[in-house]
């Protein structure tokens, strides 16, 4: 297998994308998730892609890597070093496109993995999602595995009671994960506002859990200075990245940026105080106490 993994490695990457297009895509999420050690997890929309940018750069400063959009954003399937351990970064249970009761309950497929468990105020995450599905949904197209695509034509009063992806479905995932956190071998619990407050010593956290613990603490400033909402902001009005990971859906429109705003408790410029106060109550009673957040 590893013979054949090496030789496959060095076919060019239009050879290998033709490759996978013929082969089934449940057995290439088997064999994804069979050689995946580290999982990066997160619902969409709690800071992400700020997170794997910072942890992308931080590997290839180290390891003299290309800066690569792959290895940046940690997207390559390849092992590029062989100290360097399989990441998956993936919104698990692609949760956005689920109801509460639509969404995985078990999660007992972690259980030979360690996960990274990215979390941020479901208050500025409902928010933050109602703009990517609004302003962004064109640059994705349709969710590669769901026969549904991510829509909504209402507003973000609505939005928030929405049956699909709302408020309730970031409670009830973040619930399931906090059930199920003993599960995995290694469970790291990351917010989006200790990020913010300290990138240095979280990221460090971050590759301490991966095992990157040889990192040095200029490396670990150096890509926090890279992924600073400032710089990727300015790369996104670059398009510096072919992907559509860092590009906006009108450049012209700032909520259709992937850096939008970027603000902690953001969500009072667009929550009326009814609102506000509902979406408390709701997170009085079914928000785990593990993830920090109080109602007000």
């Amino acid at each position: 297998m590893r013979i054949i993994r090496r030789q496959y490695d060095r076919l060019p990457a239009e050879v290998r994308r033709n490759i996978r297009s013929l082969v089934p895509a449940r057995i290439l999420r088997w064999y994804a998730h069979l050689k995946t050690d580290i999982y990066l997890l997160s619902y969409p929309k709690c800071g992400r892609t700020w997170l794997r940018l910072m942890i992308g750069k931080a590997i290839a400063l180290h390891f003299s890597l290309p800066e690569e959009e792959d290895i940046l954003f940690l997207r390559t399937n390849r092992k590029v070093h062989p100290n360097i351990p399989n990441i998956t970064v993936v919104h698990d249970d692609s949760p956005m496109l689920k109801s509460p009761d639509e969404l995985e309950a078990s999660k007992k497929r972690f259980r030979d993995k360690k996960v990274i468990f990215l979390v941020r105020d479901p208050r500025d995450v409902v928010v933050s999602s109602y703009f990517e599905i609004k302003k962004r949904n064109r640059i994705f197209g349709d969710n590669p595995y769901e026969n549904r695509s991510m829509s909504f034509e209402g507003e973000l009063s609505d939005f928030i009671h929405s049956k699909t992806g709302s408020f309730d479905t970031i409670l009830e995932y973040y619930q399931i994960w906090a059930k199920n956190q003993q599960i995995p071998r290694g469970f790291l619990l990351i917010r989006y506002e200790d990020l913010k407050a300290n990138p240095s010593s979280e990221l460090r956290r971050v590759l301490d859990f991966i095992g990157l613990c040889a990192i040095n603490d200029l490396v670990v400033s150096e890509a926090v200075a890279y992924a600073s909402f400032e710089n990727m902001r300015k790369m996104e009005l670059e398009k510096r990245f072919q992907t559509g990971i860092l590009n906006p859906g009108d450049p012209a429109d700032q909520n259709s940026f992937k850096t939008r705003s970027g603000k902690i408790s953001g969500y009072h410029e667009y929550l009326s105080k009814f609102e506000i106060e509902e979406l408390n109550l709701k997170m009085s009673r079914n928000l785990p106490e593990m993830f920090g957040y109080n109602s007000g």
